[in-house]
């Protein structure tokens, strides 16, 4: 359970832009006495993230592909020093490595991402090659 690790007063925000979704996940955090823990958000990420108060000690990304710089640029400022940020689906099946990549906009968004996070000041980052790529970013 992510809520696990939490301190005492910690919380753990969740953004999603399918409601029907956020019903479920609400079902199940009710299930584990988890209400005052999870404070859960609807709608556009990109949207919502400037409105959220930082900082936060972990950040997970896993939403469209294409806006990835976008999430990145707007959490980065609310991550605290040593905190970290987790993308999902950073190999994209092994997309990003092919030519024809450029013609889908989800890889393009990922390629995109991967660079920029590779020249990006303030950060530490790790790519791991498991299943469909998951890469580590730490912010110094």
């Amino acid at each position: 359970m992510p809520s696990e690790g939490l301190e005492e007063d910690g919380k753990l925000h969740t953004i999603e832009v399918n409601p029907e979704i956020l019903e479920i996940a609400e079902k199940y955090f009710r299930e584990a006495n988890l209400e005052q823990k999870v404070i859960q958000h609807v709608g556009n990420a990109l949207e919502i993230i400037p409105g959220l108060d930082g900082p936060f000690d972990l950040v997970f990304i896993d939403a469209n592909k294409e806006d990835y710089i976008e999430y990145f640029k707007l959490v980065i400022g609310k991550v605290s020093t040593g905190g970290w940020i987790l993308a999902d689906n950073t190999l994209w099946y092994g997309r990003v490595l092919e030519e024809n990549s450029k013609e889908d906009t989800e890889s393009t968004g990922i390629v995109a991402f991967n660079e920029f996070i590779r020249e990006y000041p303030g950060i530490e980052v790790v790519l791991l090659t498991l299943r469909d790529g998951l890469t580590l970013i730490r912010k110094i």
